[in-house]
């Protein structure tokens, strides 16, 4: 017969086994993983924003990785950081034309 402690960390074995096995199953991020998708998400709430205030924007819708590139994090990562500069880069060129546009009219 196994010592209590054991029974302990088989049961937590088994229990965290089981929570990897449901979020996998039901599609929710696992504990612990990437946080690429929420990033993601706000990106786009970012883009969008910066498309209603200016006419102008042209950027390329910004691409999903498919299920055979996500083990590919590193590249992902890559890609999320170029998004985010550009909408940085954007977002300071929006800043300053809405400084000119204030300071111009006094």
């Amino acid at each position: 017969m196994l010592p209590w402690f054991a029974w302990i960390a088989i049961i937590a074995i088994v229990v965290f086994g089981l929570t990897q096995i449901v979020s996998m199953a039901t599609g929710r991020p696992l504990p612990g993983g990437s946080h690429a998708e929420e990033e993601l998400e706000e990106l786009r709430k970012r883009l969008k924003k910066l498309e209603k205030r200016s006419g102008t924007a042209e950027l390329e819708e910004p691409r999903v990785p498919s299920k055979s590139e996500e083990n590919m994090s590193a590249e992902d990562r890559w890609r999320l950081d170029m998004l985010e500069a550009r909408l940085e880069e954007l977002e300071k060129l929006d800043r300053d034309g809405n400084d000119e546009k204030d300071d111009g009219g006094h």
